[in-house]
């Protein structure tokens, strides 16, 4: 037993030891949803504010951070200090070392003093005394686990036999995770080929991770996979797209995104899902799921139904489903008792959502849906 501390939670003092962090080190890699209760747990152990676990592959990178420095980590990210971060570049050329490291250990006290990410943002904030370590993954990819804020550099060089002791089971257990998360990816992949879904697993930035065969042969004739993230073959649809997956990120809401061909036909719709909690793999990077809706019959969908589809207002989609059965505007206006007027305005607004240019094409797009 290293010693014992005590963990504020829910308003009630829990008293902890090792073995309950443990226990927690090896839950976390079956639920990576709980790692940021980790890390809060470690840090508390030894003194400091809150820790973070930054994930790097080719996919991207993801941190997570415990709740008490979650608002700084952000901060750190909007103010644009993790696009050239020292510390973690000073780390890594001693990814080697079987343990943790303070600033101390990688820095001298002239660079801290003086590198703008100490004097700018680091030092004001009380985060020049932290430590950190690199674990090598099993798929080209590394894990940098940090603790951050000790109330001065004492603390940090005094917490690491603590961390080091700790280090081995962290390693492990997001071994397990990585692995875990790969096979439950592949799973749900398989899955959703022997449902004949069309289905991709995206990274934060919209890159394609995988992707069943389904959705794979749509590649070329609709779909590009590249650069940087999946794309559309028509480019406006494409910036629809594009502005669709910074908002997935922004709003974590999901949207739709209606495509068309090269002859600007409408073939499809692109649902974008955003992943959560236990679903958002953390060792993967899938940061949400494309779901390429592919047009097989001419029945109508409901307006509910045409609403979630194009993120339409309930009277667009009224509108637009009037359109698909073959009304013209002057009809949709007297079967509202509104003007035509409106109809037009409220059609020029449906002609944007979905990324349609003429009542023909609307209509065709619509009556491809209505079958789920």
């Amino acid at each position: 037993m290293l010693k014992t501390h005590s963990v504020q939670k829910d308003c009630d003092l829990i008293p902890m030891t090792s073995d309950d962090i443990l226990d927690s080190i090896y839950e976390a890699a079956a639920f990576p949803d709980r790692w940021p209760i980790v890390l809060e747990k470690i840090a508390m152990f030894v003194g400091a504010r809150g820790g973070n676990f930054i994930h790097s592959n080719a996919s991207g990178v993801r941190t997570i951070s415990s709740a008490a420095i979650e608002q700084e980590t952000r901060r750190f990210a909007e103010d644009g200090w993790d696009r050239d971060n020292p510390r973690i570049g000073r780390l890594l050329t001693r990814a080697g070392h079987p343990g943790f490291l303070t600033d101390r250990d990688i820095f001298t006290e002239d660079e801290i003093r003086t590198l703008p990410v100490y004097r700018d943002f680091l030092t004001p904030s009380g985060g020049d005394s932290g430590a950190a370590t690199v674990i090598q993954g099993s798929v080209h990819d590394a894990m940098v686990i940090t603790m951050e804020v000790f109330p001065n550099p004492q603390t940090a060089f005094a917490a690491i036999p603590a961390l080091n002791a700790l280090r081995p089971h962290i390693a492990r257990a997001v071994m397990i995770g990585s692995q875990i998360q790969a096979a439950q990816s592949e799973s749900l992949l398989r899955a959703f080929e022997r449902a004949g879904l069309s289905i991709a697993l995206l990274g934060r930035a919209g890159q394609v991770i995988a992707a069943t065969s389904g959705f794979a042969r749509h590649f070329d004739e609709l779909l590009r996979d590249g650069p940087g993230r999946l794309r559309l073959i028509d480019g406006e649809g494409d910036s629809r797209l594009g502005k669709a997956l910074a908002g997935l990120e922004r709003q974590d809401a999901g949207a739709s995104v209606a495509i068309r061909d090269a002859d600007q036909i409408g073939r499809a719709i692109l649902h974008l899902v955003p992943a959560r909690l236990d679903a958002r793999d953390l060792f993967q990077n899938v940061w949400s799921f494309a779901i390429l809706a592919h047009p097989d019959n001419h029945a109508i969908p409901g307006a509910d139904v045409i609403s979630a589809l194009f993120d339409l207002t309930p009277a667009e989609a009224r509108v637009a489903r009037g359109i698909a059965s073959g009304a013209t505007l002057l009809e949709l206006a007297r079967q509202w008792n509104v003007s035509e007027e409106t109809i037009k305005s409220q059609l020029k607004r449906i002609f944007v959502k979905t990324s349609t240019r003429r009542q023909s094409d609307l209509g065709m797009l619509i009556a491809g849906f209505g079958r789920g």
